[in-house]
């Protein structure tokens, strides 16, 4: 991989999150090749130690990719993932990597083109977070 390419992990639950990825490509849309996918059961299998195990092999940013609320495909508690995505924030934060590196978005089933959307975008910020603070971020 290019060291200017900006590279992220995407944790996508196995229904919605990964329906989103794979709509996208049968659309033929294109996100960035520095984006890498990491499929799972559900986001609640995702916990704070794996995110954070992202940015120590090197990832600039991590997406959390799940069903909507209250469409979990395992009816898992919606908050979880979200309490976990707060605390790995908070260990971003007092490193000073910057809180704004991990992102959660809850999509809805297929929805290919706001994937593409939101990892564009997702990338763009990184960028522009790397170009301001070029000395912490490699």
């Amino acid at each position: 991989m290019n060291n200017s390419e900006t590279y992220i992990i995407v944790f996508a639950c196995n229904w919605d999150g990964l329906s989103c990825i794979e709509a996208a490509a049968q659309a033929g849309l294109n996100y960035p090749s520095s984006v890498r996918v990491v499929r799972v059961s559900c986001l609640s299998r995702v916990h704070q130690g794996l995110i954070l195990k992202a940015f120590e092999l090197g990832a600039q940013g991590v997406m959390l990719l799940g069903c909507e609320p209250d469409k979990c495909q395992f009816n898992t508690d919606a908050g979880y993932i979200t309490r976990e995505c707060e605390k790995a924030r908070m260990v971003l934060g007092m490193l000073g990597l910057g809180e704004q590196r991990l992102v959660i978005h809850r999509m809805p089933r297929g929805d290919g083109s706001d994937f593409v959307k939101q990892v564009k975008n997702f990338i763009e910020g990184l960028e522009q977070l790397r170009k301001a603070v070029p000395a912490r971020v490699k």
